[in-house]
């Protein structure tokens, strides 16, 4: 050990002489323990939220999703598919067709985005996590699953034979007269209801591949698009890339995060302004430190006068208050950083805190990138408090 480390550290184990050091010292540590701690927990906090967003993303959105450039509806068999299924890292395929649609039942109406699916839908999307109740939708039925929004405001019911959804759709070739509807039309019995927090997501509406199709007058094998399921621990963009170089410049391949872009560019928006906003925090609190260390300077004059009679230099006098600066801030920012990892664990563990009104557990994520991204502030933010407050020793350079 060198002599300005066992210097430093007897510096910070002792009491000083002056009761404001002591105090001013245990006070810029207590910030530090605290804003350590918050900066980690808020940071726990927006990742469990983020997750939380995100996991019903996945209920709708799937890894990879293909259409046409160019069509609305095209027909499957221009799609290499048995190349794609063959990929690494392909795992499942469900074809689906989409149209907007208006919605009615007795006197209510509205609108909604119909989504026709086949057997294989519930393998590429997490759907049946958000299904509250009733049952997904059959192939060999009119059935349809709606979102509670949906049922609440067309007054649905489950299963309800004396009343049901009317879909209708824009007739293609027709002309509107007083005996021809302008709309094709079908009657679906609802079977399921959803909970989704996104407003474009309430408007969904599914149904089998085969009564969207009828409903739409299209042929056997014409889609709106090809979802994909990919395997765990592999590259979306990169698998999308592999795609798009199989199926050729008529179709777009796009990842979940491409499909909702403006979300994910807000998520990474708000993370960084979280993180500057956290690290100006922590930064203001290590000027407590600074002037701590400053303060310690002043009281051992005396001391650091003798140091320098015995032959220390300027550089080892100053390595003593930096050491103590760093003793300083790192023994508070470490002990907040794991008060934060233990507020964070048992918010997990044993959810003790709910959103308010709900019975849902307040979302945090112990994230590893958090948890270094604070380690990685708080070593920078201590060493530059703690170098600048050392500068103040020069200011003793007269008085040896």
């Amino acid at each position: 050990m060198s002599i300005s480390s066992f210097i430093s550290k007897r510096f910070f184990l002792s009491k000083s002489s002056w009761n404001i050091v002591n105090i001013i010292s245990h006070v810029a540590s207590f910030v530090l323990v605290i804003a350590t701690c918050a900066f980690f927990v808020v940071l726990s906090v927006f990742s469990g939220l983020k997750d939380f967003g995100l996991n019903y993303s996945k209920s709708f959105d799937p890894d990879i999703k293909i259409s046409h450039l160019k069509e609305k509806h095209f027909n499957i068999t221009s799609l290499p598919v048995e190349k794609i299924v063959k990929l690494f890292g392909v795992s499942h395929l469900s074809q689906i067709i989409e149209e907007k649609v208006l919605l009615n039942n007795e006197d209510k109406n509205s609108y909604g985005f119909l989504t026709g699916l086949d057997q294989a839908f519930s393998s590429v999307v997490e759907i049946d996590s958000v299904l509250v109740m009733g049952r997904w939708v059959s192939q060999d039925l009119n059935d349809v699953v709606v979102s509670a929004t949906i049922a609440d405001n067309l007054n649905l019911g489950l299963f309800n034979y004396d009343g049901g959804l009317n879909v209708l759709v824009p007739s293609i070739g027709k002309r509107s007269s007083v005996l021809k509807s302008p709309f094709d039309s079908m009657f679906f019995m609802p079977t399921g209801i959803f909970q989704s927090g996104d407003e474009t997501d309430q408007k969904n509406v599914f149904t089998s591949l085969g009564s969207a199709r009828k409903l739409l007058s299209l042929k056997e094998g014409f889609v709106s698009g090809v979802l994909i399921k990919a395997n765990n621990n592999i590259d979306n963009l990169d698998l999308s890339e592999k795609i798009f170089s199989i199926v050729g410049e008529d179709f777009v391949v796009k990842t979940r995060e491409q499909l909702n872009e403006t979300y994910y560019k807000m998520i990474k928006t708000e993370g960084l302004i979280l993180n500057l906003l956290m690290s100006l925090i922590l930064i203001v609190a290590m000027f407590n430190t600074v002037g701590a260390v400053i303060i310690m300077i002043i009281e051992k004059q005396k001391n650091i006068r003798t140091l320098y009679k015995v032959g220390a230099t300027k550089l080892q006098v100053q390595n003593v208050f930096f050491k103590h600066g760093l003793l300083l801030s790192y023994s508070g920012g470490l002990f907040g950083l794991a008060l934060g990892c233990f507020v964070v664990y048992v918010q997990e563990a044993f959810d003790l805190i709910l959103l308010s009104g709900t019975s849902i557990p307040y979302p945090v994520s112990f994230d590893s990138t958090n948890f270094f991204l604070v380690v990685g502030w708080l070593l920078f933010v201590g060493a530059a408090g703690s170098y600048l407050a050392s500068l103040a020793t020069k200011k003793i350079k007269l008085l040896q």
